[in-house]
C-alpha cells in the first residue's frame, strides 16, 4: 500500500512529514508544556473516578490487594474506593501509591499510570496531551515535558502505544468547510503562539461566549449540575461551576463554596513561586488546542473554540472569586481549572457540546 506524505516547515521552522493516516509516532510534545510530580495527591482522590480498572485488571488488583476496588455507581465499573467522601484512594499512604510501592509500577492500572497524560494519533505523529485538575502540572518549578518522560505513560500493558482518539487528513472548521490537516495546523499553531505570548484567549479564539443551545437553556444545565452535590469533591466542583454559568447568563452573585480540594493546593502553593494569573490559564487553553479534543466532542472547530472560550470565562470568573478570597492568584486559576475540567467530564456538559 502506498500512503501520500508531505514534507513542509512547522513551527519554529522544524521538519514535520504528514501522512493521509493517523499514525502514533512520532509523538509530538507542545513546546512550553511543563510537568513533574510532587506526590501531591490530588489526582488519588475523588477528584474524578479512580479508574476504571478492565476486567484483567480488576483480577490482578483484586489478587494483589483484596477489597481496594468497588463498582462505581454511574460507571457501572470497578474502581477504587477511598478512605472517606472527599477522601484519598484507600491505597495511598505518606509513600504515595501502596499498589506502586508494594508490587512494582506494572501493578497499577493504565488509568492511574496514565494521568495526566493523554495520546491523540495525527497525519503528523502521536500529539502528547496533558490534563490540567493536577497541581503538579498547573503549578510550581516544572521542567518542559520530554518524549523519554511522558512515553512509559502513554504504553498500553503489551508495550505499544495506546492514542486515545485519532484524527484524520482533513478536519472540519465548521459545516460544510474543512482543511487539510497541515493549512490546519498553521491556523492553530498561531493561536497556540499567541496564547503562551500572553495573549486575551477570547481574542484568540475569536467567537462569542455562551449564546444559544440547540434545544437547551443554560439555566436547565446549571440546574443539574446542582443535583450532583453528594459530599464529593467531584460535587463540589459541579456547584462552583453552576454558581459560575448563573453568574455569567444571569447576572448571579458568585458565592464562595467549599474546596476540599485545598490540602493538595497547599501543598503546591508551599512549593511553587508565584505565576501571573493568565499565565497559568493561557497555558490550558494553549494545552486544549493542542489536545484536538473538540474533533471528538463538539465535531467542528467553530464549535469547539466557543466552547473553549465558554469554559474559559468560567474559569476567570470562578478564579476572580478566589483572588478576592484572598487565594494567591497563580492557585486561584489552578483551582478554576481543576473545577472547570471535572465539570467539563458532566453528563449534563456532554448535552452542551451536542447543543453547540
Amino acid at each position: 500500500m502506498v500512503v501520500d506524505t508531505r514534507v513542509s516547515l512547522g513551527a519554529r521552522g522544524a521538519t514535520v512529514v504528514h501522512s493521509a493516516l493517523p499514525r502514533a509516532r512520532p509523538l509530538l510534545v507542545r513546546k512550553g508544556a511543563r510537568y513533574t510530580c510532587f506526590g501531591d495527591g490530588l489526582c488519588c482522590t475523588d477528584i474524578h473516578a479512580l479508574g476504571p480498572v478492565t476486567r484483567r485488571e480488576k483480577a490482578a488488583v483484586e489478587l494483589l490487594e483484596p477489597g481496594s476496588l468497588i463498582r462505581h455507581k454511574d460507571l457501572k465499573e470497578p474502581v477504587f474506593r477511598t478512605v472517606a467522601d472527599g477522601g484519598p484512594c484507600v491505597l495511598r499512604s505518606e509513600r504515595g501509591c501502596e499498589l506502586h510501592a508494594r508490587h512494582g509500577a506494572a501493578a497499577k492500572p493504565i488509568g492511574c499510570s496514565r494521568f495526566p497524560f493523554g495520546l491523540v494519533a495525527t497525519p503528523e505523529g502521536g500529539r502528547v496531551t496533558t490534563e490540567h485538575r493536577c497541581p503538579c502540572r498547573t503549578l510550581g518549578t516544572r521542567p518542559e515535558i520530554t518524549v523519554e518522560e511522558a512515553l512509559p505513560s502513554l504504553l498500553d500493558a503489551r508495550g505499544r502505544l495506546s492514542p486515545n482518539g485519532k484524527v484524520g487528513a482533513r478536519v472540519t472548521i465548521s459545516d460544510g468547510k474543512t482543511l487539510s490537516f497541515p493549512r490546519f495546523r498553521n491556523v492553530e499553531s498561531a493561536m497556540i503562539d499567541a496564547l503562551l505570548l500572553g495573549a486575551d484567549p477570547i481574542r484568540v479564539l475569536d467567537v462569542k461566549t455562551f449564546g444559544k443551545l440547540d434545544g437547551e437553556k443554560w439555566k436547565n444545565i446549571a440546574a443539574e449540575m446542582r443535583e450532583d452535590r453528594d459530599g464529593s469533591s467531584y460535587g463540589e466542583a459541579m456547584i462552583w461551576f453552576s454558581n459560575g454559568v448563573l453568574a455569567l447568563t444571569a447576572d448571579k452573585r458568585l458565592p464562595m463554596s467549599d474546596r476540599p480540594w485545598a490540602v493538595s493546593y497547599d501543598k503546591a502553593e508551599a512549593r511553587s513561586p508565584e505565576e501571573p494569573f493568565t499565565r497559568v490559564l493561557n497555558d490550558w487553553v494553549a494545552d486544549l488546542l493542542w489536545s484536538l479534543d473538540w474533533v471528538f466532542s463538539t465535531r467542528s472547530f467553530h464549535a469547539g473554540r466557543r466552547e473553549l472560550a465558554t469554559l474559559y470565562s468560567i474559569a476567570v470568573i470562578i478564579g476572580e472569586r478566589l483572588v478576592k478570597a484572598k487565594v494567591r492568584p497563580d492557585r486561584a486559576a489552578a483551582e478554576a481549572i481543576t473545577i472547570v475540567e471535572l465539570a467539563r467530564q458532566s453528563g449534563a456538559w456532554e448535552r452542551v457540546q451536542l447543543a453547540l
